[in-house]
């Protein structure tokens, strides 16, 4: 016997309605991801002023990068130390034989220090950020990091030379080529 392949295919699409609609979305999605993308990627340069005429500033491009290399490294070892002790402590407790009291000495010695950790990143920080003059000298904001849905400061620095107060903080002739005032990060005036 015979059978039409539409029949088949209506039977595909009879079960399969829903998986069939959700691949056509995302393959429009992607489309039109991509679009967006190649179109941002072909976006006029931004004006950005001559060197010097924004007056002076406290940072030089290299200058600024390397300081918030400092602030991030000291970053990352401190996160690196809670993650390494808070390891610690969940591997002590999976260890076979070992007493009750060893386990849970161990394990509080861990918290410690994983704690300790914290507190050197939370006390830490400001003092270093203060002694590299990582403050906008404008508003006082930090220049390094950021809250939780925003880009972090020192990528709008890098980006347009600018706190988002407007404060030029870096000469334009050290921005990368076309960049400037970008109002994805700066208020408008």
């Amino acid at each position: 016997m015979l059978r039409c392949p539409y029949g088949a295919l209506q039977t595909f699409l009879e079960r399969y309605w829903f998986a069939v609609a959700l691949s056509i979305g995302a393959v429009i999605w992607a489309w039109r991801t991509r679009r967006r993308v190649r179109a941002a990627a072909h976006a006029p340069p931004r004006p950005r002023p001559p060197s010097g005429s924004v007056g002076p500033v406290p940072f030089r491009g290299a200058d600024f990068a390397a300081k918030v290399a400092i602030v991030q490294r000291f970053h990352s070892k401190a996160i690196g130390a809670m993650i390494a002790f808070s390891f610690v402590s969940l591997g002590l407790l999976a260890v076979p034989g070992l007493s009750h009291a060893t386990r849970a000495a161990t394990v509080l010695a861990a918290a410690v220090g994983a704690f300790g950790s914290f507190l050197a990143l939370a006390i830490g920080e400001g003092p270093l950020l203060r002694r590299l003059g990582l403050y906008c000298p404008q508003c006082g904001t930090p220049l390094v990091g950021g809250s939780d849905d925003r880009v972090p400061t020192e990528v709008v620095v890098c980006e347009t030379g600018q706190c988002r107060c407007s404060a030029w903080l870096l000469d334009p002739a050290d921005l990368p080529s076309g960049q400037g005032p970008d109002e994805r990060y700066l208020p408008l005036s």
